[in-house]
């Protein structure tokens, strides 16, 4: 009964908290006609100082501390608000293109000294609150996630609705919560929370510029490779192979978005080797997480291999060109190479067919088409096959050789010691 008691206890406290921030909310959002935009901010910030007061009293006169906690976290959560309504009174003196902005979504000070003003008068009632709320949440750090809070919420600030400058706030408050995370390494649900909420003004920035503002590929590019790096780091530092694995989903994405940005640059390019393009580009930071992680180096490593046999397969059986087809010989013989060594024999039949495949469409488009394409990249990929060929043995030969060396040497040296 107890237990069942502490959870419903614990389901209130949450539903509550999710009240007041659905209630701040509605400030971002707002259609108050009847009232000015400076009193109603007003009215917002006399409601958050609330918030530590009854966290106050809950904490230290009723001796229930999760209750006090639960309050300091909503505290968190509405400082995005207020920074999102701060910014929209700077832009509002101090930016331009606010005309296209619904007014539902407007703040508009009456003078620049008067948002100036409301700048720093939030400033100095909410940051020692901020600085409270971490002390409750996770004392040993407080200075240094305050800090890194401020630098976030005040980036909310910039009178700039570009997608360029939308891209360079968002990607230093992702990679700034993440170097927090990592230094930190959160230990309690509370201390993570404290971290995760220095995620908040990215989101409260992403949506902004969803709803309101132009949203470019190279935007989501940027946010996704950032969550990638964040993913990969978190997982590598945490232990977590899981974490770190799932980083491929937004690499593989990012990718995208950037390769989709940079179409207007070869409009004359086909889609196909558009798509073989994807395939390389997306390996690059794929084989770097796998170049720096040793628990999850195998799985990266598959996963470069088989996105590009993909690719070149289906390009193959879709649009056959020459250097799809160079690109499956190439992994055809690496991925039968490897089964080959490692006497797994589905990896060497598959990747006999695979370069069987790309080997016959090669001669076939030479013979048909007398271009550099075909003849010439067959014959300079062969060449360059039997160089690399003759490299490996060298390199082989000379590791054997060591080897021997090594193992001649070491009687002679136990021998010495006796």
């Amino acid at each position: 009964m107890d237990t069942r008691l502490q959870q419903l206890f614990q389901t209130l406290r949450w539903c509550g908290a999710a009240m007041i921030v659905a209630a701040a909310g509605t400030f971002l959002v707002q259609s108050w006609d009847q009232v000015g935009d400076v009193p109603r901010y007003l009215t917002l910030l006399g409601m958050t100082a609330l918030l530590p007061a009854l966290a106050y009293v809950c904490g230290i006169r009723m001796q229930e501390g999760r209750s006090a906690r639960v309050l300091m976290l909503t505290l968190l959560a509405l400082i995005p608000i207020h920074a999102g309504v701060l910014g929209g009174f700077v832009l509002s003196q101090f930016g331009t293109g606010t005309s296209s902005l619904g007014p539902v979504a407007q703040w508009v000070a009456p003078t620049p000294m008067a948002a100036v003003l409301l700048v720093a008068g939030a400033g100095l009632a909410l940051i020692p609150l901020i600085w409270a709320a971490f002390r409750v949440l996770s004392r040993p750090h407080a200075h240094l996630l305050t800090a890194a809070s401020v630098a976030s919420h005040a980036l909310l600030l910039v009178p700039d609705r570009s997608s360029l400058a939308a891209t360079l706030t968002v990607v230093p408050i992702l990679g700034m919560t993440v170097w927090c995370a990592a230094r930190i390494k959160p230990q309690t649900l509370e201390s993570r929370l404290a971290v995760a909420s220095l995620v908040a003004p990215a989101v409260v920035i992403a949506s902004r510029q969803l709803l309101f503002y132009d949203v470019s590929s190279a935007f989501w590019g940027a946010i996704l490779g950032t969550g990638a790096l964040a993913l990969f780091t978190l997982g590598k530092k945490s232990g977590d192979a899981t974490i770190e694995r799932f980083a491929i989903v937004p690499t593989l994405l990012s990718v995208a978005a950037f390769v989709v940005a940079t179409g207007p640059w070869w409009p004359d390019v086909s889609t196909s080797s558009v798509w073989l393009a994807y395939g390389l580009l997306s390996s690059v930071p794929v084989l770097a997480f796998a170049w720096t992680s040793s628990r999850s180096k195998g799985f990266f490593l598959r996963a470069a291999v088989v996105l590009n046999a993909t690719i070149a397969m289906t390009t193959l059986l879709i649009d056959p060109r020459p250097w799809a087809a160079l690109q499956a010989i190439a992994l055809g013989l690496g991925v039968s190479s490897y089964g080959f060594v490692k006497g797994q024999r589905g990896l060497l039949y598959s990747g006999i067919a695979l370069a069987g495949l790309g080997f016959i469409i090669e001669v076939v488009h030479a013979v048909e088409v007398f271009q550099p394409s075909g003849w010439l990249a067959l014959a300079g990929f062969g060449s360059a096959l039997v160089g690399l060929t003759a490299w490996l043995e060298r390199r082989a030969r000379s590791v054997r050789q060591a080897a021997n060396a090594a193992n001649v040497s070491q009687p002679a040296s136990a021998s010495l010691s006796q």
